[in-house]
């Protein structure tokens, strides 16, 4: 079947795709060698040409070569012509670039022109196949400046190889035929034009694209201009130039999606698709528009001239943004009010939220891939705040870092988790987790939210667009330099110090004994580590509950121990709680003297906790938690804790206690000791039942979102639990829904 006559939905999305050809034509076989740092890309124009296109149509010598007879849709085809302004900084003999696969065509076309007119034709090439280099040796000396190299190409790129990232996707006799990088295809660009495969190396690029009638186009760029051209029955499509970027953000679309204008800037493409599948995206198209306004006025100093959001079916590479592109898993995108739990829309929020921040951390992000740990960490905190202005609920953000504290120090718990510092990107896939996001929250926290921001904004504008004629500028993680301040403690909070948390492959654990005297009490602060821990500064908030003060101290790296010394008094109950800025890359535990303090104020405040915030109130539960499991902290004493959740509504809170039943019901089935099973059961079943009985099992109009998901899962557990009340109200419920679906669904 020729690709001009399928009249299903088709997408290209030429990325980049990786295909290493035994076959080498034209070319010399040579040793390895690499691209020298002097000459360095300023400006590409590259011109594409029939990219689709019937090659069995066409008398081309090449297009003979490259016809794939078994499936039009199992190759991509493609010819090319490029002019590149380079700058030279010091005098050579040879021009060198990237190129793989590409066959060079060798006519008077392919040539190098000086800043002032003078031409050299290259008629003698190289290949460095190892290294993907192509050069073109010179008899003349290049003198340093500027300079226009000129080159004809074609290309053909395969789907069944291994490596490759072009894949043809058939349902329904709809087609999808993608080429497209994802986050550990960064240098591939070489294989659909010749270029300076690198990123920490930007240049502007002009680019155009001649396609057939049927197809809208999108690249990085808004569209300037598009000409018919009748001799080849093409419409040629030329994008605005864009600011500088790394090849690896050079994106095009070529598709016969329906889009969505949501404003003049956005846009959402999606698959042509049943009328009633539509509404499904309203949601997100309200999403996208509340999140990247925030963000624009958030990063207003940085200008992203337009967003396409592609949305795929079944998409593989979910990590695949590109400037002014976001493609999506279109699944991620659909939220059904009707059907799907409450936190669904909060989660399908963040999903789109982390990937609409990359646009401003995008080209920072394809310049030094030893640091995507930190430009990841960035998106999703951003993100996540921009979710929750978006709904104007603070609990949103509250229920994020919960979340993101709990998996990352409930992964570390588990696993040998590898340091997010990577060397070399096959690591790539290992870095995105979540304790740099916790990590930088906490010195967020400690150096103050307006030395977070203000340092942020001035790191991503200094390293967003740089000219390539400045030095390559450093991406040392200088951005939170900060000083944490008391009357009687201060620490320094440098950059280094918090590689080295990063660095770290598991966290420390604090404690917090208290020790009383007639006229004072001692607190002495202590840290404790597995031996291939580096230690490094812990700044350190706590707070005395009665006058609701903090106090702010470190732990320093050559001492694990630090002592606070406070005056003796009669309304002293349990003195002090130990805060991490709100929240940390920690767990906590306490002398018993403090446990028994904690227990007996939360238990006794009847739901009323003014000096503890909701943060740290999971935080005790989960600490609590994992130390028992360790059995560092009496079962016993869990539980007494853990009682003052029979009083509590908030949604966060709960979130580990929630996790707790989850671990529960899964290992106490396999337990033989049926009597402790019981006795568990017993103590979900109590905690269980003021919650069910406060918050009931109907939703009332305009109800918090939280307060919904609270009671889902509160009713979900007493289900499973065998309450009898909540059965019965689930066999009222089912009774109703079958005697009128359509009111009760």
């Amino acid at each position: 079947m020729k690709l001009a006559h399928i009249k299903s939905s088709v997408i290209f999305i030429i990325v980049i795709t990786v295909f290493n050809s035994a076959k080498v034509n034209n070319f010399e076989i040579a040793e390895d060698i690499l691209l020298p740092y002097f000459v360095r890309p300023v400006h590409y124009t590259i011109e594409l040409k029939h990219i689709i296109y019937q090659c069995a149509d066409r008398d081309d010598i090449f297009c003979n070569e490259t016809v794939d007879s078994e499936s039009d849709n199992s190759s991509f085809r493609f010819f090319g012509e490029i002019r590149t302004t380079i700058h030279i900084l010091q005098s050579i003999r040879y021009i060198r670039l990237h190129q793989l696969d590409l066959a060079i065509m060798i006519d008077p076309k392919l040539t190098l022109t000086t800043d002032n007119g003078i031409l050299y034709v290259l008629n003698k090439l190289k290949y460095f196949y190892k290294t993907n280099i192509l050069e073109f040796p010179l008899s003349v000396m290049l003198l340093p400046g500027l300079y226009t190299l000129n080159i004809v190409f074609g290309g053909l790129i395969l789907e069944n190889h291994e490596k490759s990232s072009y894949r043809n996707f058939i349902k329904d006799n709809r087609v999808t035929l993608l080429l497209a990088s994802h986050i550990q295809a960064q240098n591939k660009m070489r294989q659909l034009f010749p270029c300076w495969d690198e990123p920490h190396l930007k240049a502007t690029f002009n680019i155009s694209i001649k396609h057939l009638g049927y197809f809208s186009v999108l690249s990085n760029m808004p569209i300037r201009r598009q000409i018919y051209e009748s001799y080849e029955d093409l419409i040629h499509t030329f994008f605005y130039i864009t600011p500088p970027i790394s090849t690896s953000q050079v994106a095009i679309v070529i598709t016969e999606y329906f889009y969505d204008r949501i404003d003049e800037n956005i846009a959402l493409w999606w698959e042509h698709f049943p009328e009633e599948k539509s509404p499904k995206f309203e949601f997100a198209r309200r999403i996208i528009n509340n999140i990247t306004l925030h963000l624009k006025s958030e990063f207003s100093e940085i200008n992203i001239p337009k967003m396409d959001h592609v949305a795929i079916p079944n998409f593989p590479q979910d990590d695949t943004s590109k400037w002014g592109l976001i493609f999506h898993t279109e699944a991620d995108l659909i939220y059904d009010e009707k059907l799907d739990p409450v936190m669904r829309k909060i989660e399908v929020a963040r999903l789109i939220a982390s990937k609409i921040v990359y646009q401003w951390f995008n080209n920072i992000f394809s310049s030094a891939w030893s640091h995507l740990w930190l430009y990841d960490a960035f998106a999703n905190i951003f993100g996540e705040e921009a979710v929750a202005k978006s709904f104007n609920n603070s609990e949103i953000l509250d229920h994020f870092i919960i979340q993101n504290q709990y998996e990352s120090l409930h992964l570390d718990s588990h696993f040998n988790m590898n340091p997010v510092e990577i060397t070399r990107p096959s690591e790539i896939n290992s870095i995105f987790s979540f304790p740099p996001i916790t990590i930088l929250r906490m010195f967020q926290s400690a150096i103050t939210d307006e030395v977070f921001r203000n340092n942020i904004h001035t790191y991503v504008s200094r390293h967003n667009f740089f000219s390539m004629f400045s030095s390559i500028m450093s991406h040392s993680v200088w951005f939170m330099e900060g000083e944490l301040k008391d009357d009687a403690n201060h620490c320094n909070i440098s950059s280094n110090e918090i590689l080295i948390w990063i660095q770290n492959r598991h966290y420390p654990v604090v404690r917090l004994e208290q020790y009383t005297h007639p006229t004072f009490i001692l607190f002495i602060l202590s840290q404790s580590y597995n031996s291939n821990y580096v230690k490094s500064l812990m700044p350190i908030k706590l707070r005395e509950i009665f006058l609701n003060k903090d106090f702010k101290t470190c732990l320093v790296p050559h001492s694990n121990i630090d002592r606070l010394i406070f005056p003796q008094r009669e309304y002293w109950m349990f003195n002090k709680i130990l805060f991490f800025n709100w929240l940390g890359y920690y767990r906590v535990t306490y002398d018993l003297i403090t446990w028994d303090a904690i227990i007996k104020y939360l238990n006794n405040s009847a739901g009323h906790y003014e000096s503890i915030s909701v943060i740290n109130r999971a935080k005790i539960v989960d600490d609590a938690f994992h130390l028992m499991m360790n059995r560092q902290l009496e079962v016993s004493l869990f539980w007494n804790l853990t009682e003052f959740l029979s009083q509590e509504t908030n949604f966060v809170v709960w979130y580990p206690m929630i996790k707790v039943f989850e671990y529960m019901s899964i290992t106490i089935p396999l337990s033989k000791e049926e009597i402790k099973f019981t006795d568990i059961m017993e103590k979900f079943r109590k905690l269980l039942e003021k919650p069910l009985k406060t918050l009931g099992y109907e939703e009332q109009l305009m109800e918090n979102d939280f307060i919904k998901c609270l009671r889902q899962e509160i009713v979900k557990w007493a289900c499973t639990l065998q309450y009898d009340e909540c059965e019965q109200s689930a066999l009222r419920k089912l009774q109703q829904h079958l005697g009128n679906p359509a009111i009760n669904p």
